[in-house]
């Protein structure tokens, strides 16, 4: 009977000092760490999170700005010579006596006659002593501008540089002699054009830095949640 109250006494003070931990466990390696669904699970943690959009989409408004800025500088060069000359002075005379012109050599010049008067013919240039025809056309009649009294009737490309003398046939009364303004029309359309694309650029960047900045947020809020 001792023995018998012995041995459940033993066991009684081996399962104890058991939990107690002052005994190994008696087989394998007893788990370690936190139950599951703690925090030291793996995947506890939840992982790094990317913050959409991401930066390369800074790359989309920069490129709009570079073509803004790269196309307008293109036209304008392209275009400069004939922006100065279309800054020249108008020219204001008889046809046949001749007008007084302040011209640029290939730069292109508007002719009007009086409104209801018969269009010109026969027209030339008279510099240095030299005289020469010049061909009538069309060219950049819709960039014409309006002037009153007077209608736009042909258009001619300059042969030489300097003060020269207009004549023309088949038309009485005074006419006029403008430079083609076309090239600030052009230029004035690029710099249309140009401002829309920056205006895009700019739109892009604030919408992708605002989009960035709120993600960031979000993902530090959720991540301070998960840490208290």
């Amino acid at each position: 009977m001792s023995e018998i109250v012995a041995s459940r006494a033993d066991r009684l003070l081996r399962t104890k000092r058991l939990r107690e931990g002052d005994l190994m466990w008696p087989g394998p390696d007893p788990p370690s760490g936190t139950p599951p669904g703690g925090r030291d699970r793996p995947g506890a943690f939840p992982a790094r999170r990317i913050v959409r959009p991401g930066a390369g989409w800074y790359a989309l408004p920069a490129c709009l700005a570079l073509l803004a800025i790269a196309g307008y500088v293109t036209v304008a060069a392209f275009l400069w010579d004939d922006s100065r000359a279309a800054d020249g002075p108008p020219g204001v005379g008889d046809p046949v006596t001749g007008v007084p012109v302040q011209l640029s050599r290939g730069h292109g010049y508007f002719v009007y006659v009086r409104a209801g008067r018969p269009s010109p013919f026969a027209c030339t240039i008279e510099a240095g002593g030299r005289v020469g025809y010049v061909r009538l056309t069309r060219q950049n009649s819709w960039g014409a501008g309006e002037r009153p009294g007077f209608r736009y009737t042909a258009t001619f490309e300059s042969p030489v540089t300097g003060k020269a003398a207009f004549r023309c046939g088949g038309t009485d009364g005074p006419i006029v002699v403008t430079p083609d303004d076309t090239a600030d029309t052009y230029l004035r359309l690029t710099a249309l054009a140009s401002a829309g694309l920056a205006a895009a650029a700019v739109v892009l960047f604030a919408v992708t830095f605002l989009r960035r900045a709120l993600a960031g947020r979000g993902a530090g809020r959720a991540e301070t949640r998960f840490r208290t």
